[in-house]
């Protein structure tokens, strides 16, 4: 089964000799020619009947038939149509007394062709979702699902394995595509769209998931329905090859670095091996070296995360009693070693789930590295905080529990239907009366206060401001496994750009631009900004605080102390800085930022 790289397993090459078609030790057929030949001139004949009539999009539609059949829930596993039923028992039942038993057989046969059709579906449903992504831009999240979305009552184990399915194809497509490039002999952006996400779906049940040889027909009627025929067999012929060389231990791996690689030719390698766009890569070589680099892209690419749980503090839960009460459910849980008063991690959601802990505002999901910047943030009692960047609201309710019901914090974001959101979170978990929305854009926020009178202004500073800042969010590719994809090394350099200054700006970018210089106007004298990032590239971090301080002569850098942060979490000069391979959570970055008086 394949499975995540380790640094081990990445450090040695597993490429493997290919297996000559024509050799003399090929199978004979009865005609005399080897079976070889005949397979690969089956498979070019069906590349050839593949060609799509495209539609001015690209994309072939699916029949009418498929579209219905789609949009039928994968849940729905229960046993066949009662329409069916009926008339396979029409003009019988009258005659059979009742005392025969039912056919058990039948029953049998019933629910097999029921679970079948399920599968068909729920693989339809994966397929559907893979394009809407790759072709529409819909993020894995939304059309996937969540740990929120497994909440609802009809969540199956369907529903969790189709989640599991699309968020496991998309971290690994690349490596996906380096196989089915392989057995196609022609590079994947040459293949329809919809044939493309089938054959990612099949390579990933049958090397990822090592499904039986028997699920092959799956796959092949799937293409048949939502594409064509020969479709069908073009699958059939490329997914044979798959199963054969498997088993012929020819199948090849992609190659491996080693010591005397050159560094652009490593990046593409390893790239290509831990399923990563190249440019990251090199990036991450350059800066740590193979073996730590490595280490990140292994922790990329874990396909059931640990997930890390809030306890809310007007319960009368505690991280340590919640603990007990997962692991006495079979589940395995710790009290976090970072923030032990308010945190747990989990490598499952579904006891929370299925007692409502969730639902009740009892806990709530958030990552340590969320809550390593709230502590950073250190809000008091009695103090008024201003969350710029409010949504969806985890650092906010975090902010408010930690100051007892005393004083106030300002929600701000400009979507308005999140911020309702964190209100009806805020409810939950008994924070209404401290937390405050507002619904606006934060630059010409403080254009606003900068225009009133100064008593009046002076209501509008705040003693403590959270800039969470929108960044790449390259240190959560191991959750938000289509970001990887949507990243290039040019908005990485325009967002370091947009957050450094507005000199270079266009007048279309320059509120963007101001976001730190904006909310710097809003904390009172002597009070405290907060900088941070999910990001772990410097020029989002420490290059974003430097060009801040040169801008701004009133604000100077204080290092985090022992007593806001772990020491393991402060990095150089005193920022926090959480590394994913190194501290098993999220890539975060933060800084503390104090006016003078």
């Amino acid at each position: 089964m394949i499975t995540a790289p380790t640094s081990t397993a990445l450090g040695a090459s597993c490429a493997r000799p290919l297996h000559t078609p024509f050799s003399s030790s090929a199978t004979q057929c009865r005609s005399g020619i080897p079976v070889r030949l005949l397979e690969v001139c089956a498979l070019r004949h069906a590349l050839r009947r593949s060609v799509p009539a495209r539609s001015p999009s690209g994309i072939r539609a699916a029949p009418a038939r498929i579209v219905a059949a789609t949009s039928l829930s994968a849940a729905n596993t229960a046993s066949g149509p009662p329409e069916a039923a009926s008339k396979q028992n029409s003009g019988t039942s009258k005659l059979r007394p009742r005392s025969v038993k039912p056919d058990r057989k039948s029953n049998k046969s019933k629910s097999a062709t029921s679970a079948k059709k399920s599968n068909t579906s729920s693989r339809a449903v994966i397929v559907q979702q893979l394009l809407r992504i790759e072709t529409e831009g819909a993020y894995a999240a939304l059309v996937a699902g969540s740990p929120s979305a497994d909440a609802q009552e009809d969540a199956s184990r369907d529903s969790r394995q189709i989640t599991y399915s699309v968020s496991n194809i998309l971290r690994w497509q690349r490596r996906l595509d380096f196989t089915i490039a392989h057995l196609t002999g022609k590079p994947c952006t040459k293949l329809e769209p919809r044939v493309h996400a089938i054959l990612r779906l099949a390579v990933h049940e049958l090397l990822f998931q090592q499904l039986p040889a028997h699920a092959v027909s799956e796959h092949v009627n799937l293409a048949k329905t939502l594409v064509r025929p020969a479709a069908g067999s073009l699958v059939n012929a490329v997914l044979r090859r798959l199963l054969r060389e498997q088993e012929q231990g020819t199948l090849p791996e992609p190659p491996m670095p080693d010591a005397s690689t050159p560094p652009d030719k490593a990046a593409e390698m390893l790239a290509v091996a831990t399923s990563h766009p190249t440019w990251m890569v090199a990036r991450w070589l350059q800066r740590w070296g193979q073996q730590e680099a490595m280490r990140l892209l292994a922790h990329n690419n874990r396909s059931a995360p640990a997930y890390a749980v809030r306890v809310c503090p007007s319960t009368e839960l505690s991280p340590q009693k919640l603990v007990e009460q997962l692991q006495e459910a079979g589940v395995e849980a710790a009290v976090s070693s970072v923030l032990p008063k308010d945190f747990l991690v989990a490598t499952g959601l579904q006891h929370l789930i299925r007692q409502g802990f969730l639902q009740r505002g009892s806990c709530q999901v958030q990552d340590e590295a969320a809550g390593l910047v709230v502590a950073l943030l250190d809000p008091q009692p009695g103090e008024s905080i201003l969350d710029v960047c409010a949504a969806p609201g985890g650092k906010a309710l975090y902010a408010a529990s930690r100051m007892q019901n005393q004083g106030r914090l300002v929600a701000m974001d400009i979507h308005k239907k999140r911020l309702g959101a964190l209100k009806t979170a805020a409810a939950a978990q008994g924070l209404q009366d401290l937390i405050t929305t507002r619904t606006g854009d934060l630059c010409q926020y403080a254009d606003w206060v900068a225009s009133q009178p100064e008593e009046a202004g002076q209501e509008h500073q705040y003693d403590r401001v959270l800039v969470d800042a929108p960044c790449s969010g390259l240190g959560v590719l191991a959750k938000r496994v289509d970001l990887r994809w949507r990243r290039t090394p040019e908005e990485l350099i325009e967002l370091a750009t947009l957050q450094a200054s507005t000199a270079s700006c266009p007048a279309e970018c320059k509120a963007e631009a101001r976001l730190l210089d904006a909310a710097a106007t809003l904390v009172k004298p002597s009070g405290l900004l907060v900088y941070s990032t999910c990001s772990i590239e410097p020029e989002e971090n420490t290059d974003q605080v430097a060009a801040f301080l040169a801008r701004n002569n009133d604000y100077a850098h204080e290092p985090a102390s022992e007593d806001q942060l772990p020491s393991q979490v402060i990095g150089a000069g005193g920022f926090l800085q959480t590394l994913p391979h190194v501290h098993d959570m999220d890539g975060a970055f933060g800084a503390r930022l104090r006016r003078a008086s």
